[in-house]
C-alpha cells in the first residue's frame, strides 16, 4: 500500500466552468514576454525571473562576507589582506558553493528552501557550484579593491562591511540576461515537437545536485515526498478508465498538444527503463544470498562469496535432478552468531523493507549517491550493496535516468507496494515449508510412486518438445476456418471434440438458414448459393476431422454434468494403500501427511535446539525406524534455516530458507509448488505512468520546449511544490476537469487528483474516491486469523471449560484422546466393510442375470439386500465420523480453554458490557441493492411469497458459477423436511404431498463457464489476432524464442542473471514496439470497453433467469383482463464466499474468477455472501453426509477405484429420495441450492441448519425453536 501522508494544503482549487486558467505556453514565449515589459514598480516582474535575481544577490552577499572576514583576519595589513584574498582564490579552484547560499536566496525571495533548490537545479545554465566559481573569479578582485579603497577613504578603525562598498549583481556573464531557462542557452531554437526516443537532456543540469554541502540529501528528499496521492482513510478508492481524447482540453493548440504527448511519452520510456533497472538490482541482491553469506570481521559485517548448500544432501543418494533445473547449490543459512549484536540483527531485518529500498535507491540511482553517514549507520546493507561490485554494479551505476526524485519515488512506491502485498503475513514461508517437506518425504519414503511421477513428467516434456516444431506455435487447437486449409489445424495436441463439432455445425446451419431466406427474397443473386455451399463444405470438413481425431477415454458419469473431466483418487484408495503399505516400499499418502505435520512442528518449535529420535517418537504414533531416520535427517538439515517464531514475519530472516525451498522444488521437478519471492520485470510492455501533479510538472519542464503552467490566480507554477499546492490547476492545464469529473460521477466517484497513463497515451485510468459504506457493528481489527481466534475464545463451550480447574480439564482431555483412538479402530473396520465400488459391481452382476419375462423375486430380494447392506455400512461409517468429529472438536475447545484462561476472562468481561439486538442488524430494504458481508435480516415490510425470489450460487473454476432459483415454497419444503426427520415412508409421502412433488428434484440451473466469458468478452478473439500477427512477423517470434532461452528463472547466480537480463533488455525495444503498437492499443481499448459491456450482459442474463422463476405468478391469472400487473419479484442472490478462483494454480483453465460478478450483481440487487461450509457434502432432504459414486476401472492392467467427482449420492436408507429413486445429484447444483437455503435461513432466523454451521454449539432443537413461528404462520395461511 502507498504510504499515507499529510494532505497538502491547496492554494487554488477548481470550482467549475467559471475558473479561467491561462493556456500552457513555452518558456521561450514567456522569455520574450518578460523582455518586452519595462522595468519599474508599475509592472511586477514574473517570479520565475526574480528567483534567479535573488540567487545572484545571495552570491553577492556571500562574496562580500568572505572579503569582510579576510579583512578582519588581516587586521588592516594590506599584505596580509592580499594573502588572505589569494588564499580564497586558491580554495575556489575546487568549485564549491558556499554553505547557506541557497537558503539565503530563499529567505530573500520569501519562498521555501527546497523550492529554490528545485528551481536552480532545473533552470540554471550550469551547476550551481560552477555559477559561483564564474561569479567569484569575475568579481573577487573588484570587491577586494573596493573594500581596500573604501577603508583607506574613511580611515575607519572598524573594517568596512558590505555596505561600505556594495557589489551589485553581475553585469556580465551567463546570468546577465533577465531570464535564461534553457540549459542550452538562449540560442536554442524552439521546436514544436521533440521525439521521445531522442535524448532531451542538455548539459549536466538534469537532475543534478545543488552543491556538495547542501544539507538535503537524495534519500531524505525521496523520503519526504510521501505517497503518490493524499490518501484519506475514511474513503474507498477506485479507478475508472477513459480515452485520452475525451478528457483532453479542446482549446490546446496543435503544437502544444504535440509537445505534451512527446514529453509524456518520453516520461513513460524513462520510467520504464528506471523500473527495469530497479528490478535488476533487487533480484541481484536476492541472488547474492545464493552466492555467499554474511560474516563478521572485527565486528564489522562483510559479505563473502562461498559455495552454497548442496541440494543433493537433502535427497537420496543417486537422485537425478530435473533436466530443466540449472541450480545445484542454494543459499546458506545465516550464522546465529551474526544476530548476537542487536544493531546488526535490526539492520538485517530491514533488508528489502522500505528504508532499505530507499537507501538502495540513493546508492545505485541517486545523482549524488547515498550519504556515507547513512551507509555507516547500516553496515549490513552496505556490505550487501558492495557485494555487487564484482558484477559491475557500482554506486550511482544507474543515476543517468533523467527523472526527478518525485518520478523515481512513484515507480519505487509501486514496486514496494507489490513486495509488501506478496509478503503480507508469512504465507509464502508456510507454503514453501509444507510443500518442501511433502516433496522430500515423498521422494524418500515413496520411491515407486515418485518414479511414476518422474516418468509421467518425462513423457509430458517429450510431448511438449514435439509440438514446438514449425507450424505448431499454438498451445490449443483452433476450429478450422473457412478459408484456411484443413492440414494446418489437424496437428494439434487436443482432439477435435464432439462438442466443438456440434458448435460449429450449429453455427453453420444457422447461417445456411439465413442465406436460404435471403435467397428467396433475391433469387437472381448467385452469391447466396456460393455462401450456402461454403457453409456446407465447412460442416463436412469438420465432421471429417471429428471422426478421424483421437478420442480421449471419458469416465462414465452418473449424471449429465461435464464440469469436471479430471478423475481423482478416492479416499478409499488411500485406505487400500494403508493395508498394502507393509508389503510395499511406498508409504500411504495419509501417512506422509502425518509425517509432514510432525516435521513441521519440530522445525517450528523454538524450544528444540537439536532434534533427536525421542522428539520424533513422542509426536509420531506407531513410529517405524525408516520414518524416524528420514524425519531426523530432514529436520537436522533444515533447522538452521528456520528463524524463531517472533522473526518469521521478517522477509530477510526467512529469505535463505525460501531460496532453498524454491531451488529444491525445482531440482526435484515440483515446479508447481514454487513461489515468487520478488516481483518479476516485464520486457514486452511499457509500465504505466503515474500522473501526479509533480510528475506533470517535471515532465513538461524537462528538455527542450519546456512549458509553463499557471495557477487559477494567474501566478506561474515555478516549482513542483507549487504544482503540488495547485493540483487542480496542474491537471487542468492539460485535461478538461469538467469532463474528468463527469466521468468520475458516472461511476459514483469523486476525482482524487491522481491519474495513471497507460502505455501508448490512449487510455487514462482516473483515481476516484467515495465514502466508505457503513458496516455492521462488529470487530474487524487484525487479520482473518486473529478475528477467528477471538471468536473461538468467546465460544460458549470454551468459556464453560475455562471455568474448570486444570486437573479436571486434563482428565477430560485424556478421556477424549482415548475415545478418539477407539473410534479410529472402529472406523478402519467399518471402511473395510463398506466398499461402494464392490457393492456396485455385485449389484451389476446380479442385474446381468435378470431374466426378462420371468418372475425374479429371489434375485430381486438379493439385489435389495445388497443395497440395504451397502447403505447400512455407509451410515455406520458416517456415524463414527460424526462422533469422531464431535470428540475432536471438544478436544480442541478443551485445549484452547486450558491454554487461554486469562484471555477468555478478559474478552468475555468486555463482551458482557456490549449487547446486540436483532434491530441492530442491518435490514435488506425493498428496492435496495448492494453486496452484503456479515449478518443481515429482511425488512418487515417484505413479503417473501410475492416480493422476492431467492437464488443460490456456487463458484468454481471450469464452471465459474452455477445458479439455482427458488421461492419461499421450496424453502418451506426443505425446512419441513429438516424439522420432521425420522418419519416412516407413509409419513414422508404425506409430507411430500402436502407440498409440491416437483421439489423432490433439484431446480434448473444457470451456468456461466470460463469459456463463455472468454468468448463473449472478446479475449479469445484478441488472442487469435495476436497469434496471427506473430505468425506474420517472424522477427518477433525469433525475439520471443531468444527471450525464452534467456529466461530469468534459469539464472543460478547473480552474474548469470545479469547476462540474461541484458539479453531481455536488448530485445525489449522491438517487443514493446510490437505489443504497444497503435493497432494493439486500439484493440486493447476496444477490448476493455467490450469486456465491460459483455460482463454486464452476462450478469443481466443471470438475474433474468432468477426473476423468471415466478414470471407466471407475478403476471396474474389469465383472463382477468386487468391492466395492472403485480410488480416483478426482486431477486435476492446468495453467493458462496469461497472458490472464487483467485490465485488458482490449476493448469489449463482460463481464470476469470474473482468478485467482479457479485459486485456487478450488487449494483442492481441484493447480494449476500454466504458461507459454503459443508454445503457440497450435505443432502438437503435428509441432512446426512453424501458420497461420490465410484466405479472399478482397469488402468495399465491394474484394477483401481475411481470416483465420479461431478456427482453425489445419498445412501441414507431413511432419506425420502430413496423410495422415489432420486438420490443422485449433480454436485454444483446441489451445492448452489444448499448455499441459497443457508442464506435464507440467515436472513430470516440469523441461524442456519446445524449441519451447515461452523458453530459446534448449534443444535437441531435450538434451530427448530427459532423457526417455529415462521412454520406456524405459513400453516395458518395455508389453512385459510
Amino acid at each position: 500500500m502507498s504510504r499515507r501522508s499529510k494532505p497538502v494544503q491547496q492554494q487554488t482549487t477548481f470550482t467549475g466552468v467559471n475558473n479561467e486558467l491561462p493556456q500552457l505556453r513555452s518558456r521561450e514565449s514567456l522569455k520574450r514576454q518578460i523582455s518586452d515589459v519595462p522595468e519599474g514598480p508599475s509592472s511586477k516582474r514574473t517570479r520565475v525571473h526574480s528567483l534567479r535575481d535573488y540567487f545572484n544577490q545571495s552570491m553577492v552577499n556571500h562574496l562580500n562576507s568572505m572579503v569582510q572576514n579576510a579583512w578582519k583576519k588581516s587586521k588592516g595589513d594590506k599584505a596580509k589582506f592580499t594573502k588572505e584574498v589569494n588564499l580564497l582564490k586558491a580554495k575556489s579552484e575546487t568549485p564549491r558553493l558556499p554553505s547557506g547560499t541557497l537558503k539565503d536566496a530563499a529567505n530573500l525571495a520569501h519562498c521555501e528552501h527546497h523550492e529554490m533548490i528545485t528551481y536552480m537545479n532545473n533552470n540554471g545554465e550550469k551547476l550551481n557550484k560552477f555559477l559561483w566559481k564564474d561569479f567569484f573569479d569575475a568579481n573577487v578582485d573588484n570587491v577586494a579593491q573596493r573594500f581596500q579603497a573604501g577603508h583607506a577613504a574613511t580611515s575607519s578603525s572598524t573594517p568596512a562591511g558590505p555596505s561600505a562598498a556594495p557589489l551589485q549583481p553581475m553585469a556580465a556573464g551567463p546570468s546577465s540576461a533577465p531570464f535564461q531557462p534553457m540549459a542550452a542557452g538562449p540560442s536554442t531554437p524552439s521546436m514544436p515537437f521533440t521525439s521521445p526516443f531522442q535524448s532531451t537532456a542538455a548539459g549536466p543540469s538534469t537532475a543534478t545536485a545543488s552543491s556538495d554541502d547542501d544539507d538535503t540529501s537524495s534519500e531524505t528528499t525521496i523520503s519526504e515526498i510521501g505517497s503518490v496521492f493524499d490518501e484519506d482513510p475514511t474513503k474507498d478508492y477506485r479507478t475508472c478508465s477513459v480515452t485520452m481524447n475525451k478528457i483532453l482540453r479542446a482549446d490546446l493548440p496543435e503544437a502544444i498538444k504535440n509537445i505534451i504527448f512527446g514529453k509524456l511519452n518520453d516520461a513513460t520510456h524513462r520510467s520504464t527503463d528506471y523500473a527495469l533497472n530497479y528490478y535488476l538490482v533487487l533480484h541481484l541482491l536476492l541472488l547474492k544470498f545464493r552466492d555467499g553469506t554474511f560474516a563478521l570481521e572485527n565486528q564489522t559485517p562483510v559479505f563473502r562469496d562461498a559455495p552454497g548448500f548442496a541440494i543433493a544432501r537433502l535427497l537420496p543418494a543417486g537422485y537425478v535432478k530435473s533436466e530443466h533445473c540449472n541450480v545445484t547449490h542454494s543459499a546458506l543459512p545465516i550464522p546465529t552468531a551474526f544476530f548476537a549484536s542487536t544493531n546488526l540483527a535490526q539492520d538485517f531485518d530491514l533488508l528489502f523493507q522500505k528504508s532499505h529500498l530507499a537507501l538502495m535507491q540513493s546508492y545505485f540511482f541517486g545523482v549524488r549517491g547515498a550519504l556515507e553517514s547513512s551507509l555507516t549507520a547500516h553496515p549490513v546493507q552496505k556490505a550487501l550493496f558492495q557485494s555487487l561490485i564484482p558484477c559491475n554494479v557500482t554506486p550511482q551505476k544507474y543515476s543517468a535516468h533523467g527523472l526527478s526524485s518525485a518520478e523515481c519515488q512513484n515507480v519505487a512506491n509501486k514496486i514496494q507496494t507489490n513486495i509488501g502485498n506478496m509478503w503480507k503475513g508469512n504465507k509464502i514461508f508456510k507454503h514453501l515449508l509444507n510443500k518442501l517437506l511433502h516433496a522430500l518425504l515423498s521422494i524418500h519414503l515413496a520411491p515407486d510412486r515418485e518414479a511414476q511421477r518422474q516418468e509421467a513428467m518425462t513423457k509430458r516434456d517429450k510431448g511438449k518438445s514435439k509440438d514446438k516444431g514449425k507450424g505448431k506455435e499454438r498451445a490449443t487447437p483452433l476450429p478450422p476456418s473457412a478459408g484456411g486449409p484443413s492440414t494446418t489445424q489437424s496437428a494439434s495436441i487436443k482432439p477435435f471434440t464432439r462438442n466443438a463439432f456440434r458448435n460449429i455445425r450449429r453455427g453453420e446451419t444457422k447461417k445456411i438458414n439465413s442465406y436460404q431466406a435471403k435467397k428467396e427474397q433475391d433469387p437472381s443473386n448467385p452469391k447466396w448459393d456460393s455462401k450456402i455451399q461454403h457453409c456446407q463444405s465447412r460442416i463436412d470438413r469438420c465432421y471429417h476431422l471429428y471422426k478421424n481425431s483421437p478420442r480421449s477415454i471419458e469416465t462414465p458419469s452418473a449424471v449429465d454434468d461435464d464440469d469436471e473431466k479430471v478423475v481423482s483418487v478416492e479416499d478409499q484408495e488411500e485406505e487400500e494403500e494403508n493395508e498394502e503399505a507393509q508389503a510395499q516400499s511406498n508409504l500411504s499418502r495419509r501417512r506422509l501427511r502425518v509425517l509432514t505435520a510432525v516435521c513441521r512442528d519440530l522445525l517450528l518449535d523454538d524450544g528444540i535446539a537439536a532434534c533427536t529420535e525421542d522428539h520424533i517418537k513422542k509426536l509420531l504414533e506407531d513410529p517405524q525406524q525408516p520414518e524416524v531416520d528420514c524425519c531426523l535427517n530432514l529436520v537436522t538439515r533444515l533447522k538452521p534455516y528456520i528463524p524463531r517464531k517472533d522473526a518469521q514475519n521478517s522477509l530477510a530472516r526467512v529469505l535463505p530458507f525460501c531460496l532453498l525451498a524454491n531451488d529444491t522444488l525445482g531440482f526435484t521437478g515440483y515446479n508447481k509448488f514454487q513461489r515468487k519471492l520478488l516481483p518479476d520485470p516485464q520486457f514486452t510492455h511499457q509500465y504505466p505512468l503515474s500522473l501526479s501533479a509533480q510528475t506533470i510538472y517535471y515532465a513538461l519542464d524537462r528538455g527542450p520546449d519546456r512549458l509553463i503552467m499557471y495557477s487559477y490566480d494567474g501566478s506561474v507554477l515555478i516549482s513542483a511544490t507549487k504544482a503540488n499546492q495547485n493540483k487542480d490547476a496542474c491537471y487542468n492545464s492539460i485535461f478538461d476537469l469538467n469532463a474528468v469529473q463527469q466521468v468520475c460521477k458516472s461511476y459514483g466517484l469523486t476525482f482524487a487528483q491522481h491519474m495513471i497513463l497507460m502505455p501508448g497515451l490512449k487510455t487514462v485510468r482516473i483515481l476516484g474516491c467515495r465514502p466508505k459504506k457503513a458496516t455492521y457493528n462488529e470487530d474487524t481489527k487484525g487479520d482473518k486469523q486473529q478475528r477467528w481466534t477471538k471468536e473461538v475464545l468467546q465460544n460458549e463451550i470454551v468459556v464453560r471449560e475455562a471455568q474448570k480447574d486444570d486437573d479436571a480439564i486434563n482428565a477430560d482431555i485424556n478421556e477424549a484422546e482415548e475415545r478418539v483412538k477407539v473410534l479410529k479402530e472402529e472406523l478402519k473396520s467399518a471402511l473395510k466393510e463398506f466398499d461402494y465400488a464392490s457393492f456396485g459391481q455385485k449389484i451389476k452382476d446380479k442385474k446381468k442375470t435378470w431374466i426378462p419375462g420371468v418372475t425374479n423375486n429371489a434375485l430381486y430380494g438379493e439385489i435389495q439386500q445388497l443395497k440395504i447392506d451397502r447403505n447400512e455400512a455407509f451410515m455406520k461409517t458416517q456415524h463414527i465420523r460424526q462422533e469422531m468429529r464431535s470428540v475432536r472438536q471438544s478436544l480442541f475447545y478443551m485445549r484452547t480453554a486450558k491454554k487461554n484462561k486469562s484471555k477468555i476472562r478478559e474478552l468475555n468481561a468486555a463482551k458482557s458490557t456490549a449487547t446486540t439486538t436483532a434491530e441492530d442488524i442491518p435490514a435488506l430494504r425493498r428496492g435496495g441493492h448492494g453486496v452484503h458481508i456479515g449478518p443481515r435480516r429482511l425488512a418487515q415490510d417484505i413479503d417473501i411469497d410475492n416480493d422476492v425470489v431467492f437464488s443460490g450460487t456456487d463458484n468454481g473454476f471450469v464452471t465459474m458459477t452455477e445458479t439455482v432459483a427458488f421461492d419461499a415454497k421450496r424453502f418451506a419444503f426443505h425446512l419441513d423436511m429438516f424439522c420432521h426427520q425420522g418419519l416412516d415412508k407413509e409419513e414422508q409421502a404425506a409430507l411430500v404431498a402436502k407440498h409440491d412433488p416437483a421439489f423432490l428434484s433439484l431446480p434448473p440451473s444457470y451456468k456461466i463457464k470460463a469459456d463463455d466469458v472468454d468468448f463473449r468478452c472478446g479475449y479469445r478473439k484478441a488472442r487469435l489476432k495476436l497469434e496471427r500477427r506473430k505468425r506474420e512477423n517472424p522477427h518477433i517470434r525469433q525475439l520471443e524464442q531468444a527471450s525464452r532461452e534467456s529466461s530469468l528463472k534459469g539464472a543460478d547466480t547473480a552474474q548469470s542473471y545479469l547476462s540474461r537480463f541484458s539479453v531481455q533488455q536488448s530485445n525489449s525495444g522491438a517487443l514493446q514496439a510490437f505489443y504497444d503498437s497503435p493497432a494493439r492499443r486500439a484493440e486493447n481499448r476496444h477490448l476493455e470497453l467490450h469486456n465491460k459491456t459483455q460482463r454486464n450482459k452476462i450478469c443481466a442474463s443471470e438475474r433474468q433467469f432468477v426473476a423468471q422463476h415466478k414470471k407466471e405468478e407475478s403476471s396474474g391469472p389469465a383472463g382477468e383482463g386487468s391492466s395492472r400487473r403485480k410488480p416483478k419479484p426482486k431477486p435476492i442472490m446468495m453467493i458462496g464466499d469461497s472458490g472464487l478462483g483467485v490465485g488458482s494454480t490449476i493448469k489449463g483453465y482460463r481464470r476469470y474468477g474473482g468478485t467482479w460478478k457479485q459486485n456487478l450483481q450488487g449494483g442492481n440487487t441484493h447480494v449476500c455472501c454466504t458461507s459454503e461450509y459443508m454445503t457440497s457434502q450435505t443432502c438437503m432432504y435428509c441432512f446426512s453426509k453424501l458420497t461420490h459414486p465410484t466405479s472399478k476401472q482397469v488402468v495399465k492392467g491394474k484394477v483401481v477405484t475411481k470416483k465420479v467427482p461431478g456427482a453425489f449420492v445419498c445412501l441414507n436408507p431413511d432419506c425420502v429420495l430413496q423410495q422415489f429413486g432420486r438420490n443422485v445429484f449433480a454436485r454444483d447444483k446441489l451445492s448452489a441450492l444448499a448455499i441459497g437455503l443457508s442464506g435464507v435461513n440467515q436472513l430470516l432466523f440469523q441461524a442456519t441448519f446445524p449441519q451447515l454451521s461452523r458453530k459446534f454449539s448449534d443444535t437441531s432443537t435450538d434451530f427448530i425453536n427459532k423457526t417455529a413461528s415462521f412454520r406456524s404462520g405459513r400453516e395458518a395461511r395455508a389453512s385459510v
